[in-house]
């Protein structure tokens, strides 16, 4: 099969597409021809080595994580799909290759998709949506009548988290991009500020919770405007900013995509009726995808997730 892969860490040149042995599959697992995959900046970090001491020097490596398709394949222990079934799911990182033409994945890091879906709605689910479920519902437990903040609420993270915290009869404020605000308002967050209204959204009341997505607010600044029992969710672990969150609160949380890999069923039930909508910025074809990531990468993104179609 056909995939993008690589065989040293680093840039976007050590890309390139490669062909693998299609995968055995396990007891346990389900092999998948993908019909979409997500990009996420998960997917150039790992290739960039951000987690090396993890994912370890054994190469070629496939690029990839979030993926939609149709199950070709079954181990004998799996029940909960069918061959025929179509499904979205996500890569173990430590794995990775969602970017290839079949996928074979363990089966809890897959479900059904919900036929209102498409195949590109779909893959832009997993990575986002479960770290904004364990930001919004896991650390900040957001309920009715919650004033929470998030900085960056129309990226594919923070526009999750909005529409959970929102389902949940929250208050949501936020920052975004003056492009994006129109759309921020329409989808519940208000008010909204640009990235350098800092003293305009810190006046703005003590927050249940903060959540930054971007990793641009001060974590001293951000522990500031909590209400005494609020909480600031920070997904950006710089060494700099966990040393500093910790020191000074025990209100600074951490939170990560895999955490919430147990929430993709429910996740999945809540984008087929509505609660959770993927926007899809850009579709691009499969055979385009080293430029599509190269650009990305470089910050020429479009405003929704960027997706693969196979």
């Amino acid at each position: 099969m056909k995939r993008v892969q690589y065989d040293r860490y680093g840039g976007p040149e050590k890309m390139y597409f490669g062909e693998c042995d299609l995968p055995q599959v396990g007891d346990n697992e389900v092999r998948v021809s993908v019909k979409a995959a997500a990009i996420n900046p998960f997917d150039w970090k790992l290739r960039q080595g951000a987690m090396k001491l993890v994912t370890g020097r054994r190469f070629p490596k496939g690029m990839g994580t979030d993926f939609a398709g149709i199950v070709e394949a079954i181990g004998g222990k799996v029940s909960s799909v069918q061959v025929g079934d179509e499904v979205f799911g996500t890569v173990d990182f430590k794995k990775s290759g969602a970017f290839a033409e079949v996928v074979v994945v363990d089966d809890h890091h897959l479900v059904k998709k919900s036929p209102q879906l498409s195949f590109s709605e779909a893959a832009s689910l997993p990575i986002a949506a479960m770290t904004a479920w364990v930001a919004i519902l896991d650390k900040a437990q957001a309920r009715s009548g919650s004033r929470i903040f998030i900085n960056g609420c129309s990226g594919a993270v923070g526009a999750f988290a909005a529409q959970l915290a929102l389902a949940k009869g929250a208050h949501v404020s936020g920052t975004c991009g003056s492009a994006s605000m129109d759309s921020a308002r329409a989808a519940g967050v208000d008010p909204i500020f640009g990235y350098s209204d800092q003293q305009a959204y810190a006046r703005n009341g003590k927050y249940d919770a903060i959540f930054d997505t971007l990793g641009t607010l001060d974590v001293s600044g951000g522990l500031s405007m909590l209400a005494p029992k609020g909480v600031f969710v920070d997904i950006n672990p710089t060494p700099g900013r966990m040393l500093r969150g910790m020191l000074l609160s025990r209100r600074y949380k951490l939170a990560f995509a895999t955490q919430g890999i147990q929430h993709l069923p429910a996740i999945g039930e809540l984008a087929g009726n509505g609660t959770l909508r993927p926007t899809i910025g850009l579709e691009a074809p499969f055979s385009d995808a080293l430029s599509v990531i190269t650009d990305a990468e470089s910050g020429r993104r479009a405003s929704g997730k960027i997706v693969l179609a196979f």
